[in-house]
């Protein structure tokens, strides 16, 4: 008997659960001996969350899976090949039967699919808690033609619909739509009171009644009690319009905007973004793109770049002279492969908290900061007024890049 039989029952199980859930991978487990055959087709909760490919053999395995599955399926296809064929099809028309122990349900793909059987012919997911539907390039679809009572979350991307009755439910709290059109923003608002999080990406224009006459329709205020979080990359005419006519009344925790109609403007996106904020503690460039800022009550503002990239030095000085970002910051958070970006910047505006600030390095690899692109070390020295604390987070080895900061970073002024 090989050693691998041999393993231990509960040591067994651990692999076992520990696997990916690729269906290659759950059946490559159960050939490796009869011990560990038997032990994958007794249970129900090895078979119930599986992820299957552009393999056609995986496609064809499915039944057998869900054969042996228990009472809740968490399921999730990656057709990303290309390549036009059948078996996906056949693989969705597979899960018919068996759409009441459904509970997430996760498909992404490149080539038009065939969902007629699954999620256009008026089934009822009883369980369905999360749909995510990805395409790899705009997609138009008709409808999709399903109930799901108890749906929590529902991802769309790149995917329009024409009608949205049947999706739309109160039970919904997550909702991530790409392409649609922009004023079904309103129709979740009215639909799904519990939505926490909303995101909006189109490039649609708002082609019905005016944002304001809109917003002002609804019967009270605020019209979405339960919203924390909203994320809008759409025309800047419109980002304004919402923001104004539909948020004015409210601080949301979190709120990302982008304009997407052709050109980046700072002034009117932190116009749009900013209003409700208070003094502004933590200055974070994520990338070149996207700037986060955090008030001293913890609300976020994420404000990103569709076409260009951020020039630090004019951020840094607007949000200081029109927000007074520089009296009030305590934390600046920078990726150090940006740093080249931050040369000069705050000395424009000195931080002038009189405990000092704190300078936050993110990085999640060990990050080769200076190359040999200048030749002085003057070139490459950033003075950081006030500096009182240097923290570095994901970093494998903090004390060698510490060292590698010193070399480069002004600890007094």
């Amino acid at each position: 008997m090989s050693g691998t039989a041999l393993l231990v029952p509960d040591l067994l199980s651990e692999i076992m659960f520990a696997l990916p859930s690729s269906i290659s991978q759950k059946f490559a487990f159960a050939q490796v001996s009869r011990r560990w055959r038997d032990l994958a087709l007794d249970s129900h909760l090895f078979w119930s969350s599986f992820t299957g490919g552009d393999f056609k053999v995986d496609c064809y395995r499915v039944p057998l899976i869900l054969e042996r599955s228990g009472a809740m399926l968490h399921i999730h296809f990656r057709f990303t090949s290309g390549k036009l064929a059948d078996w996906p099809a056949d693989a969705l028309k597979a899960l018919v039967p068996h759409v009441a122990r459904i509970v997430s349900l996760n498909i992404e793909f490149r080539t038009p699919m065939n969902f007629d059987a699954l999620l256009n012919s008026g089934l009822e997911f009883s369980t369905l808690q999360t749909l995510r539907l990805k395409s790899s390039m705009h997609r138009n679809f008709p409808g999709l033609l399903i109930t799901a009572p108890e749906l929590r979350t529902l991802d769309l991307i790149e995917i329009h619909l024409t009608h949205w009755d049947m999706l739309l439910s109160p039970s919904l709290e997550s909702i991530g739509l790409s392409e649609s059109r922009v004023e079904t923003l309103l129709e979740i608002l009215k639909r799904c009171p519990r939505a926490r999080d909303i995101v909006l990406r189109t490039f649609y224009p708002w082609s019905d009644n005016s944002i304001e006459n809109s917003f002002a329709a609804f019967p009270s205020r605020p019209i979405a009690p339960a919203l924390r979080e909203l994320e809008l990359h759409v025309r800047k005419d419109i980002l304004v319009g919402i923001l104004k006519a539909g948020f004015s009344d409210v601080v949301l925790h979190l709120l990302t905007g982008c304009m997407s109609d052709g050109y980046d403007d700072f002034e009117l996106l932190s116009g749009a973004l900013l209003p409700g904020v208070g003094s502004l503690v933590i200055f974070r460039l994520v990338d070149r793109r996207e700037l986060e800022l955090h008030d001293g009550a913890g609300h976020i503002r994420r404000l990103r770049y569709c076409y260009s990239y951020f020039e630090v030095m004019d951020v840094w000085k607007y949000l200081s002279i029109h927000y007074g970002l520089h009296k009030t910051v305590r934390e600046i958070r920078i990726r150090p492969e940006y740093w080249y970006e931050y040369l000069e910047v705050f000395e424009s505006y000195a931080p002038q908290l009189e405990d000092g600030i704190t300078l936050t390095i993110e990085t999640d690899r060990d990050w080769d900061i200076f190359s040999n692109t200048f030749s002085e070390d003057n070139s490459r020295i950033m003075r950081l007024p006030g500096l009182a604390r240097v923290e570095f987070r994901d970093s494998r080895d903090a004390d060698d890049l510490f060292k590698t900061v010193s070399d480069v970073l002004a600890m007094a002024t």
